[in-house]
């Protein structure tokens, strides 16, 4: 008797498809970049480098606000970055939890079941 589970091709149709949803939800959320996202990043990289590296090629009354600008940006790109993951590692947290929620719902639905099945064994 083996203890190995099989899978027909619808099984295997909706696994798939439903791992591409929950794969495009995430990519929503901000997991994935988009178009914009990606300009937005490469603009904003390119203004620091620009500022950072011209900085010290600047005359003197502009090369402090030029790195302080740079910086600035920097640390603006860090915390977008971080409210981004933040937002990425919620979701991911409510789509476990969810998870979770079920499988416990379906555990205790599986032990009714098994009482269920035993009493009408022992009337029978």
């Amino acid at each position: 008797m083996k203890n190995e589970m099989q899978f027909d091709d619808d099984d295997i149709r909706s696994f798939v498809a439903e791992k591409e949803r929950i794969r495009r939800l995430v990519g929503q959320v901000g997991a994935k970049p988009t178009l914009v996202k990606k300009v937005v990043n490469v603009a904003m990289l390119s203004v620091i480098i620009l500022t950072l590296v011209a900085a010290p090629f600047l005359p003197e009354k502009f090369e402090l606000p030029a790195v302080e600008m740079g910086l600035a940006l920097l640390s603006l790109k860090i915390f977008f970055m971080l409210q981004n993951e933040a937002r990425v590692t919620h979701f991911q947290f409510w789509m476990l939890s969810s998870l979770e929620w079920r499988m416990n719902d379906m555990s205790k639905r599986l032990i009714r079941i098994e009482k269920a099945l035993k009493e009408k064994k022992e009337e029978d």
